[in-house]
């Protein structure tokens, strides 16, 4: 008798085949699903420091006053402008040097500020009021450090329960962001001395 050669899977080998796929993808499906999160997290926060860095870096380079205010009150949007007299972005006599739509990269942030730097490891929840932001002076320093308006702290996360990082602004107008997960023990991006 001949055997002749099989060619192809059999139903069992098929249904196997999509057992094991199924089981790989409901495991990667979270971890990918938080990879997505963490990723919006991190361009929330770098492009909020890089309009802070710009906005001081534009008031050295102009002389003069240059605010960045966020845009709206539901997430990471924000606009960097000369103020000519006005007292925010939106008055009159201010000019728009650049702006940034959280759309894309960024969508799906929430975004808490602080008008003191408070706790680190302790997650803000006061959202964005309208027109908050901060002013810096042609010396590149914050306008009304001292003062309970201007914002000194940002924190960026996607949920409730889901990692957050923190950008702070100093009274000489530096801008730096943290981990609060991660101690300045094991990294440079620590929060805490612990």
């Amino acid at each position: 008798m001949f055997w002749r050669r099989q060619k192809g899977m059999t139903l069992i080998e098929l249904l196997v085949a999509l057992v094991i796929l199924a089981i790989l993808s409901s495991l990667g499906i979270p971890s990918y699903q938080q990879w997505v999160r963490n990723t919006r997290i991190r361009n929330a926060t770098e492009s909020i420091q890089n309009g802070l860095r710009f906005a001081r870096m534009q008031s050295a380079q102009l002389g003069t006053n240059v605010r960045f205010e966020f845009s709206n009150t539901t997430d990471a949007s924000w606009t960097v402008c000369t103020l000519n007299g006005a007292s925010a972005c939106t008055g009159a006599g201010a000019a728009t040097l650049q702006s940034f739509n959280a759309a894309g990269g960024a969508s799906n942030v929430k975004v808490n500020v602080g008008t003191s730097i408070g706790t680190l490891t302790t997650r803000l929840t006061s959202g964005i009021t309208s027109g908050i932001g901060i002013t810096f002076t042609a010396l590149a320093r914050p306008l009304n450090y001292s003062g309970t308006t201007d914002l000194k702290r940002i924190d960026t996360s996607a949920q409730t329960g889901d990692r957050w990082l923190v950008t702070t602004v100093s009274a000489g107008g530096m801008v730096r962001f943290c981990d609060p997960q991660l101690s300045l023990a094991v990294s440079a991006q620590g929060c805490t001395t612990l």
